[in-house]
Protein backbone atom coordinates (compact mmCIF):
# COMPACT_ATOMS: atom_id res chain seq x y z
CA UNK A 1 0.00 0.00 0.00
CA UNK A 2 2.96 2.34 0.99
CA UNK A 3 4.89 1.47 -1.81
CA UNK A 4 1.55 1.96 -4.05
CA UNK A 5 1.22 5.59 -3.13
CA UNK A 6 4.86 6.18 -3.03
CA UNK A 7 4.74 5.02 -6.92
CA UNK A 8 1.01 7.39 -7.48
CA UNK A 9 2.96 9.96 -5.60
CA UNK A 10 5.91 10.06 -7.75
CA UNK A 11 3.77 9.49 -11.24
CA UNK A 12 1.99 12.74 -9.88
CA UNK A 13 5.13 14.45 -9.22
CA UNK A 14 6.15 13.35 -12.88
CA UNK A 15 3.18 14.31 -14.57
CA UNK A 16 2.81 17.43 -12.49
CA UNK A 17 6.41 18.20 -13.57
CA UNK A 18 6.24 17.55 -17.40
CA UNK A 19 3.15 19.74 -17.08
CA UNK A 20 5.18 22.62 -15.66
CA UNK A 21 7.45 21.63 -17.94
CA UNK A 22 5.55 21.75 -20.39
CA UNK A 23 3.96 25.25 -20.00
CA UNK A 24 7.02 27.14 -19.10
CA UNK A 25 8.65 25.77 -22.71
CA UNK A 26 5.22 27.13 -24.26
CA UNK A 27 5.64 30.40 -22.23
CA UNK A 28 9.32 30.59 -23.63
CA UNK A 29 7.98 29.88 -27.24
CA UNK A 30 5.13 32.67 -26.83
CA UNK A 31 7.11 34.87 -25.18
CA UNK A 32 10.02 34.91 -27.98
CA UNK A 33 7.58 35.12 -30.27
CA UNK A 34 5.71 37.68 -28.86
CA UNK A 35 8.78 39.31 -28.29
CA UNK A 36 10.03 38.70 -32.09
CA UNK A 37 6.85 40.36 -33.11
CA UNK A 38 6.96 43.42 -30.80
CA UNK A 39 10.48 44.17 -31.32
CA UNK A 40 10.68 43.83 -34.80
CA UNK A 41 7.61 46.14 -35.08
CA UNK A 42 8.61 48.87 -32.89
CA UNK A 43 12.39 48.67 -34.51
CA UNK A 44 10.94 48.98 -38.03
CA UNK A 45 8.92 51.89 -36.87
CA UNK A 46 11.58 53.71 -34.98
CA UNK A 47 13.69 52.99 -38.34
CA UNK A 48 10.82 54.92 -40.92
CA UNK A 49 10.22 57.33 -38.15
CA UNK A 50 14.11 57.87 -37.73
CA UNK A 51 14.14 58.61 -41.73
CA UNK A 52 11.25 60.99 -41.91
CA UNK A 53 12.77 62.76 -39.10
CA UNK A 54 16.01 62.87 -40.93
CA UNK A 55 14.86 64.00 -44.02
CA UNK A 56 13.34 66.91 -42.04
CA UNK A 57 16.02 67.85 -40.64
CA UNK A 58 17.81 67.81 -44.36
CA UNK A 59 15.39 70.47 -45.19
CA UNK A 60 16.40 72.31 -42.26
CA UNK A 61 19.68 72.29 -44.00
CA UNK A 62 18.69 73.60 -46.99
CA UNK A 63 16.68 75.81 -45.60
CA UNK A 64 19.26 77.47 -43.43
CA UNK A 65 21.44 77.96 -46.97
CA UNK A 66 18.43 79.23 -48.35
CA UNK A 67 17.95 81.90 -45.70
CA UNK A 68 21.68 82.80 -46.86
CA UNK A 69 20.97 83.27 -50.42
CA UNK A 70 17.70 85.22 -49.61
CA UNK A 71 20.26 87.87 -47.33
CA UNK A 72 22.78 88.13 -49.86
CA UNK A 73 25.26 86.75 -47.75
CA UNK A 74 25.48 84.00 -50.58
CA UNK A 75 24.31 83.44 -54.59
CA UNK A 76 22.11 81.30 -55.51
CA UNK A 77 24.34 78.57 -56.92
CA UNK A 78 26.65 79.17 -53.96
CA UNK A 79 23.93 78.44 -51.44
CA UNK A 80 23.02 75.21 -53.50
CA UNK A 81 26.18 73.99 -54.17
CA UNK A 82 26.90 74.42 -50.19
CA UNK A 83 23.77 72.21 -49.46
CA UNK A 84 24.38 69.50 -51.42
CA UNK A 85 28.05 69.49 -50.04
CA UNK A 86 26.85 68.99 -46.27
CA UNK A 87 23.86 66.39 -47.31
CA UNK A 88 26.70 64.01 -49.56
CA UNK A 89 28.69 63.96 -46.60
CA UNK A 90 25.76 63.56 -44.25
CA UNK A 91 25.94 60.14 -44.01
CA UNK A 92 25.19 57.88 -41.08
CA UNK A 93 24.17 54.17 -39.21
CA UNK A 94 24.07 51.57 -41.64
CA UNK A 95 23.95 52.30 -45.47
CA UNK A 96 22.53 55.86 -44.31
CA UNK A 97 22.94 58.62 -47.04
CA UNK A 98 20.52 61.79 -48.46
CA UNK A 99 19.89 62.10 -52.06
CA UNK A 100 18.39 64.76 -54.13
CA UNK A 101 16.76 65.56 -57.29
CA UNK A 102 13.87 68.49 -58.68
CA UNK A 103 10.79 67.86 -59.79
CA UNK A 104 11.49 66.97 -63.50
CA UNK A 105 13.59 64.05 -62.33
CA UNK A 106 16.77 65.05 -62.84
CA UNK A 107 18.99 63.85 -59.76
CA UNK A 108 21.26 66.80 -58.23
CA UNK A 109 22.92 64.98 -55.84
CA UNK A 110 23.87 60.98 -54.82
CA UNK A 111 26.72 60.40 -52.56
CA UNK A 112 27.34 56.92 -54.03
CA UNK A 113 26.18 57.19 -57.32
CA UNK A 114 27.64 60.21 -58.56
CA UNK A 115 27.67 58.51 -62.14
CA UNK A 116 24.07 58.97 -62.21
CA UNK A 117 24.15 62.56 -60.95
CA UNK A 118 22.78 64.91 -63.97
CA UNK A 119 20.42 61.99 -65.40
CA UNK A 120 17.26 62.33 -65.81
CA UNK A 121 15.25 59.22 -63.68
CA UNK A 122 11.49 59.78 -64.45
CA UNK A 123 12.05 56.49 -66.82
CA UNK A 124 14.29 54.51 -64.43
CA UNK A 125 12.55 51.50 -63.12
CA UNK A 126 14.25 48.79 -60.55
CA UNK A 127 14.22 45.30 -61.20
CA UNK A 128 10.50 44.84 -60.70
CA UNK A 129 9.68 47.65 -63.16
CA UNK A 130 8.70 50.32 -61.27
CA UNK A 131 9.13 53.85 -62.45
CA UNK A 132 9.65 54.64 -58.27
CA UNK A 133 11.14 58.20 -59.00
CA UNK A 134 8.04 59.33 -60.47
CA UNK A 135 6.29 57.89 -57.44
CA UNK A 136 9.14 59.87 -55.14
CA UNK A 137 8.21 63.34 -56.64
CA UNK A 138 4.76 62.84 -56.39
CA UNK A 139 4.74 62.57 -53.00
CA UNK A 140 7.07 65.27 -51.97
CA UNK A 141 4.90 67.81 -53.98
CA UNK A 142 2.10 66.08 -52.13
CA UNK A 143 3.44 67.26 -48.78
CA UNK A 144 5.62 64.00 -48.56
CA UNK A 145 5.59 60.28 -47.78
CA UNK A 146 6.91 57.08 -48.46
CA UNK A 147 7.65 55.18 -51.51
CA UNK A 148 9.12 51.64 -51.37
CA UNK A 149 11.36 50.59 -54.64
CA UNK A 150 14.58 48.77 -55.18
CA UNK A 151 17.54 50.20 -55.18
CA UNK A 152 21.64 49.41 -54.54
CA UNK A 153 23.61 49.46 -51.73
CA UNK A 154 26.76 51.61 -51.34
CA UNK A 155 29.62 50.39 -53.32
CA UNK A 156 27.14 47.50 -54.91
CA UNK A 157 25.67 47.03 -57.90
CA UNK A 158 22.95 44.42 -56.31
CA UNK A 159 19.51 46.33 -55.92
CA UNK A 160 17.75 45.66 -52.33
CA UNK A 161 14.31 46.30 -51.41
CA UNK A 162 14.13 50.14 -49.37
CA UNK A 163 11.51 52.80 -48.33
CA UNK A 164 12.32 56.20 -48.13
CA UNK A 165 10.70 59.49 -46.94
CA UNK A 166 10.82 62.00 -49.01
CA UNK A 167 10.06 65.94 -48.74
CA UNK A 168 10.20 69.12 -50.97
CA UNK A 169 11.49 72.12 -50.93
CA UNK A 170 9.85 74.00 -52.96
CA UNK A 171 11.99 77.51 -53.68
CA UNK A 172 14.75 75.49 -55.25
CA UNK A 173 12.02 72.93 -56.40
CA UNK A 174 14.43 70.04 -54.89
CA UNK A 175 12.98 66.56 -53.69
CA UNK A 176 15.16 65.38 -51.09
CA UNK A 177 15.19 61.94 -49.49
CA UNK A 178 16.51 59.09 -47.02
CA UNK A 179 15.64 55.61 -45.74
CA UNK A 180 16.49 52.29 -45.02
CA UNK A 181 17.51 48.75 -46.56
CA UNK A 182 14.90 46.60 -45.06
CA UNK A 183 17.05 43.83 -45.12
CA UNK A 184 19.30 45.51 -43.11
CA UNK A 185 17.19 46.21 -40.54
CA UNK A 186 15.73 42.44 -40.73
CA UNK A 187 19.54 41.38 -40.22
CA UNK A 188 19.06 43.59 -37.00
CA UNK A 189 16.09 42.41 -35.76
CA UNK A 190 17.46 37.98 -36.44
CA UNK A 191 20.95 39.22 -34.54
CA UNK A 192 18.92 40.66 -31.67
CA UNK A 193 16.73 37.72 -31.42
CA UNK A 194 19.49 35.18 -31.43
CA UNK A 195 20.98 36.89 -29.00
CA UNK A 196 18.13 37.06 -26.62
CA UNK A 197 16.53 33.45 -27.33
CA UNK A 198 20.35 32.14 -25.87
CA UNK A 199 20.35 33.74 -23.12
CA UNK A 200 16.42 32.07 -22.65
CA UNK A 201 17.25 28.83 -23.23
CA UNK A 202 20.29 29.35 -21.41
CA UNK A 203 18.76 30.24 -18.13
CA UNK A 204 15.82 27.91 -18.69
CA UNK A 205 15.94 26.62 -14.79
CA UNK A 206 15.58 30.50 -13.41
CA UNK A 207 12.82 30.90 -16.02
CA UNK A 208 10.70 33.35 -14.29
CA UNK A 209 14.38 35.71 -13.07
CA UNK A 210 15.34 35.57 -16.50
CA UNK A 211 12.04 36.88 -17.88
CA UNK A 212 11.82 39.66 -15.25
CA UNK A 213 15.12 40.64 -16.70
CA UNK A 214 14.59 40.39 -20.17
CA UNK A 215 11.17 42.60 -19.90
CA UNK A 216 13.05 45.28 -18.05
CA UNK A 217 16.19 44.85 -20.48
CA UNK A 218 14.27 45.32 -23.40
CA UNK A 219 11.78 47.96 -22.07
CA UNK A 220 14.42 50.05 -21.32
CA UNK A 221 16.29 48.88 -25.18
CA UNK A 222 12.94 50.39 -26.52
CA UNK A 223 12.58 53.15 -24.72
CA UNK A 224 16.26 54.11 -25.69
CA UNK A 225 15.27 53.33 -29.55
CA UNK A 226 12.46 56.38 -29.45
CA UNK A 227 13.48 59.46 -31.04
CA UNK A 228 10.76 61.52 -29.26
CA UNK A 229 10.23 61.57 -25.73
CA UNK A 230 6.65 60.39 -24.81
CA UNK A 231 5.78 63.19 -22.24
CA UNK A 232 7.45 66.11 -23.85
CA UNK A 233 7.29 65.20 -27.59
CA UNK A 234 11.35 66.59 -27.35
CA UNK A 235 14.12 64.78 -29.14
CA UNK A 236 15.68 62.21 -27.15
CA UNK A 237 19.56 62.06 -26.07
CA UNK A 238 19.45 58.49 -28.42
CA UNK A 239 18.83 61.22 -31.56
CA UNK A 240 20.97 63.61 -30.44
CA UNK A 241 23.96 61.27 -30.96
CA UNK A 242 22.60 60.39 -34.56
CA UNK A 243 22.24 63.52 -35.98
CA UNK A 244 24.91 64.98 -33.89
CA UNK A 245 28.03 64.36 -36.54
CA UNK A 246 25.50 66.03 -39.37
CA UNK A 247 25.00 69.20 -37.21
CA UNK A 248 29.02 69.35 -36.83
CA UNK A 249 30.03 68.70 -40.67
CA UNK A 250 27.58 71.61 -41.29
CA UNK A 251 29.24 73.67 -38.65
CA UNK A 252 32.46 72.93 -40.05
CA UNK A 253 31.40 73.79 -43.48
CA UNK A 254 30.20 77.14 -42.17
CA UNK A 255 33.13 78.87 -41.10
CA UNK A 256 30.15 82.54 -40.39
CA UNK A 257 28.55 80.55 -38.43
CA UNK A 258 28.91 79.42 -34.03
CA UNK A 259 27.35 75.84 -33.16
CA UNK A 260 25.90 76.01 -29.39
CA UNK A 261 24.71 74.32 -26.99
CA UNK A 262 21.85 75.75 -24.35
CA UNK A 263 21.60 73.69 -21.36
CA UNK A 264 18.42 74.56 -19.17
CA UNK A 265 16.79 72.85 -15.92
CA UNK A 266 13.62 73.94 -14.26
CA UNK A 267 14.27 75.66 -10.54
CA UNK A 268 12.98 73.88 -7.39
CA UNK A 269 11.19 71.02 -9.61
CA UNK A 270 10.94 68.75 -7.00
CA UNK A 271 8.97 71.44 -4.99
CA UNK A 272 6.19 71.44 -7.83
CA UNK A 273 5.89 66.90 -7.45
CA UNK A 274 6.04 67.43 -3.66
CA UNK A 275 3.33 70.33 -3.48
CA UNK A 276 1.28 69.86 -6.38
CA UNK A 277 1.99 65.40 -7.06
CA UNK A 278 3.51 64.23 -9.99
CA UNK A 279 0.30 64.76 -12.13
CA UNK A 280 0.59 68.76 -12.43
CA UNK A 281 4.35 67.96 -12.41
CA UNK A 282 4.19 66.08 -16.08
CA UNK A 283 2.03 69.29 -16.99
CA UNK A 284 4.40 71.56 -16.22
CA UNK A 285 7.15 69.75 -18.27
CA UNK A 286 4.97 69.32 -20.97
CA UNK A 287 3.86 73.37 -21.00
CA UNK A 288 7.29 74.15 -20.72
CA UNK A 289 8.98 71.90 -23.80
CA UNK A 290 6.28 73.25 -25.91
CA UNK A 291 7.61 76.93 -25.01
CA UNK A 292 11.54 75.69 -26.37
CA UNK A 293 9.49 74.61 -29.26
CA UNK A 294 7.77 77.50 -30.08
CA UNK A 295 11.01 79.88 -29.34
CA UNK A 296 13.41 77.92 -31.05
CA UNK A 297 13.91 77.91 -35.04
CA UNK A 298 12.78 75.46 -37.26
CA UNK A 299 16.73 73.54 -37.40
CA UNK A 300 17.29 73.86 -33.58
CA UNK A 301 16.94 70.18 -31.84
CA UNK A 302 15.36 70.57 -28.71
CA UNK A 303 15.92 67.68 -26.45
CA UNK A 304 14.70 66.41 -23.39
CA UNK A 305 18.08 65.73 -21.53
CA UNK A 306 16.96 64.20 -18.24
CA UNK A 307 13.83 64.66 -15.56
CA UNK A 308 13.43 68.42 -15.72
CA UNK A 309 16.77 69.34 -17.72
CA UNK A 310 16.44 70.24 -21.34
CA UNK A 311 19.08 71.22 -24.32
CA UNK A 312 18.71 73.20 -27.51
CA UNK A 313 21.74 72.54 -30.08
CA UNK A 314 21.62 74.78 -33.23
CA UNK A 315 23.72 76.41 -35.30
CA UNK A 316 23.43 80.19 -34.72
CA UNK A 317 24.73 83.29 -36.60
CA UNK A 318 26.61 84.78 -33.60
CA UNK A 319 26.72 84.45 -29.53
CA UNK A 320 24.18 87.21 -29.15
CA UNK A 321 21.69 85.09 -31.18
CA UNK A 322 22.10 82.02 -28.38
CA UNK A 323 21.86 84.44 -25.70
CA UNK A 324 18.55 86.03 -27.56
CA UNK A 325 17.11 82.85 -27.87
CA UNK A 326 17.82 81.58 -24.29
CA UNK A 327 16.26 84.55 -22.76
CA UNK A 328 13.01 84.27 -24.85
CA UNK A 329 12.78 80.86 -23.79
CA UNK A 330 13.47 81.90 -19.92
CA UNK A 331 10.73 84.56 -20.05
CA UNK A 332 8.41 83.10 -21.76
CA UNK A 333 8.35 80.34 -18.79
CA UNK A 334 8.50 82.49 -16.00
CA UNK A 335 5.14 84.37 -17.67
CA UNK A 336 3.31 80.29 -17.67
CA UNK A 337 0.81 80.25 -15.16
CA UNK A 338 -0.17 76.79 -13.32
CA UNK A 339 -2.81 75.91 -11.40
CA UNK A 340 -3.62 72.98 -8.96
CA UNK A 341 -6.16 72.18 -6.13
CA UNK A 342 -7.68 75.64 -6.87
CA UNK A 343 -3.72 77.24 -6.34
CA UNK A 344 -1.73 78.97 -8.56
CA UNK A 345 1.93 78.49 -8.93
CA UNK A 346 4.35 80.26 -11.36
CA UNK A 347 7.90 78.08 -12.48
CA UNK A 348 11.39 80.06 -13.30
CA UNK A 349 14.10 78.40 -15.16
CA UNK A 350 17.54 78.30 -15.36
CA UNK A 351 19.94 78.21 -18.53
CA UNK A 352 23.90 77.72 -19.40
CA UNK A 353 25.17 78.62 -22.69
CA UNK A 354 28.24 77.16 -24.62
CA UNK A 355 29.44 77.74 -27.91
CA UNK A 356 31.36 75.13 -30.26
CA UNK A 357 35.61 75.03 -30.57
CA UNK A 358 35.91 71.99 -32.52
CA UNK A 359 39.90 72.32 -32.29
CA UNK A 360 39.68 71.99 -28.87
CA UNK A 361 37.00 70.15 -27.60
CA UNK A 362 34.62 67.11 -28.20
CA UNK A 363 30.62 68.52 -28.19
CA UNK A 364 30.55 66.28 -25.17
CA UNK A 365 32.85 68.70 -23.78
CA UNK A 366 30.78 71.60 -25.01
CA UNK A 367 27.90 70.08 -23.05
CA UNK A 368 29.40 69.78 -19.99
CA UNK A 369 30.23 73.32 -19.70
CA UNK A 370 27.05 74.49 -20.72
CA UNK A 371 26.03 72.51 -17.43
CA UNK A 372 28.63 74.23 -15.51
CA UNK A 373 27.42 77.69 -16.57
CA UNK A 374 23.59 76.47 -15.59
CA UNK A 375 24.84 75.52 -12.26
CA UNK A 376 26.00 79.64 -12.35
CA UNK A 377 23.43 80.28 -13.06
CA UNK A 378 21.80 78.33 -10.05
CA UNK A 379 24.27 79.80 -7.98
CA UNK A 380 23.98 83.21 -8.98
CA UNK A 381 20.34 82.93 -7.87
CA UNK A 382 18.02 81.11 -10.51
CA UNK A 383 15.84 82.45 -13.60
CA UNK A 384 18.93 83.70 -15.15
CA UNK A 385 21.22 82.62 -18.72
CA UNK A 386 24.62 82.37 -17.88
CA UNK A 387 27.39 82.07 -21.23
Amino acid sequence: MINSLKQASRFSSRSKFIILHTLTSAGVILFLLFFYYSFSSSLKQEKYIQAKHLSEAGVGVIQSFHQQAVKGELTLVQAQMLAKKALQSAVYGKNGYFWISDTRGKLLMHPYQTQKVGDNMLNWTDINGKFFFRELIREAKAGGGWVSYYWSKPNTETEYPKISYVEYFESWDWVLGTGVYLDDVEKEIYWAMLQTSGIVIGCFLIFTIIIILIVNHFVRELEELAIRDGLTNLYTKRFLKEILPSIINKNQRDKDCLMAAIFMDIDHFKRVNDNYGHNNGDKVLRKIAQVVIDDTRAGDFCIRFGGEEFLVVGVFADAQTTIDIAERIRVDVSQLQFAAEKKKFQVTLSAGIALYDSQKETFDDTIKRADKKLYESKQGGRDRVSI
